[in-house]
Formats: structure tokens, sequence, C-alpha cells
């Protein structure tokens, strides 16, 4: 069988799991086989984290630049102007709250927490085994 290297989706309107399901799906490392199989997923999806936190972080960046324009801005003399400015508050709220963006975003917090869990458990099997063969009789 091929390896799962847990392509899966983080699953939409759960952005905040209280049992993350990476935690269970990878126990403590107890072989080099399975640090061998924690490191492929590792590698495997640790570029698509790259380029979500990139595309993801510019995505914020962009939505503070506007939100700080839109601040920035005077006070509607008349009542069209006053409509334009709601006009565009609600287009800027729209574009925080696509459905897109949001499931991009948790998709990067996923793979963060993830990717962290696997270089943690990596890390504790690399230490154990340094540990055990140091000890001196």
């Amino acid at each position: 069988a091929a390896p799962d290297l847990g392509r899966g989706v983080a699953p939409s309107g759960h952005r905040n799991l209280s049992c993350k399901d990476y935690e269970l799906k990878y126990p403590p490392v107890s072989t080099a086989k399975d640090r061998s199989r924690y490191a492929a997923v590792f590698q495997d999806q640790y570029p698509e984290f790259l380029e979500l936190q990139q595309e993801v972080g510019s995505a914020q960046a962009k939505l503070q630049q506007l939100e700080a324009l839109l601040n920035s801005l005077p006070r509607p003399r008349s009542q069209k102007e006053a409509h334009v400015a709601a006009r565009v508050w609600r287009e800027f709220e729209k574009k925080q709250m696509d459905p897109s963006f949001l499931d991009k975003q948790a998709r990067c917090h996923y793979l963060k927490g993830k990717l962290r869990h696997l270089k943690t458990q990596i890390q504790k099997f690399d230490d154990q085994g340094e540990s055990e063969g140091s000890v001196y009789f």
C-alpha cells in the first residue's frame, strides 16, 4: 500500500478543531521506519505550507493596507459620499469573509500545526536515540 501523505484538507466549517487529527494519526515515533514516514509527510506538505503562508500573508497585508486607507478617509460630506463609503466598506468586509480566503487561511493554520507536530515527534525520537547511545557504564 502506498503511504498516506495526509493531503486531506481540514474540514470546512471546523476552523478550530479541538482534537487535531494529526495528533492521533502521528503518535510518538518508535521506529526508524516511522521516522522516515513522518519525514516524508513533512517534506511532501512543507512546500504547500510555504506557498499558502506567502499567499495568505500577502492577502492579509493588502487587507490591512486597505483598512488603514479606509479609516484615513475624511468623513463623507454628502449623502452620496456616505453611500459610496458604505458600499466600499461592505466590499472590504466581503473580501475579509471570502470563503476561499478563509479556507486557505484555515488550511495554512492546519498545516502549520501538523508540520510542527511531525517535526516535534521526529526530534523527540532523534533526541531519545542520542541519549540512549551516549549512556556510559
